[in-house]
């Protein structure tokens, strides 16, 4: 089974922080509709000059997330303290 490919970023006013394309391995196991397993995906720092000016000035930023083909989000989030 192939699965699709899920984007995830984290965004400022200022631009992109993170970013990390993220594909579950084919054949991996059979996930059924509506199935809510949990899968960590750490996110990596963007290539820009300015990144550390921008994070150490950024308290929230909205994380967004979309799935090849399927659907999209988003959600306002802190930047420097762990997501519940």
């Amino acid at each position: 089974m192939e699965y699709p490919t899920i984007n995830f970023t984290v965004e400022t006013s200022a631009g992109k922080l993170f970013e990390r394309v993220f594909t579950l391995p084919a054949g991996m196991a059979f996930v059924e509709p509506g199935d809510h397993t949990e899968h960590t995906v750490a996110l990596d720092p963007v290539s820009r000059d300015d990144w550390a000016d921008v994070y150490s000035k950024t308290d929230k930023a909205t994380f967004k997330w979309s799935i090849e083909g399927q659907s999209s989000g988003q959600s306002e989030m802190p930047v420097k303290k762990p997501w519940p």
